[in-house]
């Protein structure tokens, strides 16, 4: 990501934040709604300029096997966390602290159901060296 795509991400982000302090005072549903729209936007922007870092790190992944496993296991663990951090933080800020915490509790669980595979690749091969 340039440095010109990180500021124009900071700009979207400060008139966010501006314009909903000033709807805040009047209408609290539709300054949630702004931030929520300002987080698609900065999302999708951060999204297309991932693609050389994905190849990057699919290069270094190799053809398969082992690290392919642990790329694509970190590379989702990566995504739903960032996903549950975003929805537990606009649960929070409209005011609902206890579904913050259930998206927590689920990003959390799904990031372990995406690294079982890894865990008992690892454990296999554990298994073999204890073996020898």
């Amino acid at each position: 990501m340039s440095a010109g795509a990180l500021l124009g991400i900071a700009v979207c982000a400060l008139c966010a934040a501006v314009l909903g302090a000033v709807v805040k005072k009047s209408n609290k549903e539709y300054a949630l709604l702004l931030a929520a729209g300002a987080v698609v936007l900065i999302v999708v922007s951060v999204l297309k300029n991932l693609g050389p870092l994905t190849e990057q790190l699919a290069r270094l992944a190799g053809e398969g096997g082992a690290q392919k496993l642990c790329l694509d296991a970190m590379l989702k663990a990566v995504g739903l966390t960032v996903l549950g951090q975003l929805a537990a933080q606009l649960c929070r800020d409209a005011g609902e602290a206890a579904l913050a915490y259930g998206v927590e509790l689920a990003a959390k669980v799904a990031v372990l159901t995406v690294a079982m595979p890894v865990i008992t690749q690892l454990f296999e091969y554990l298994g073999e060296i204890l073996k020898l």
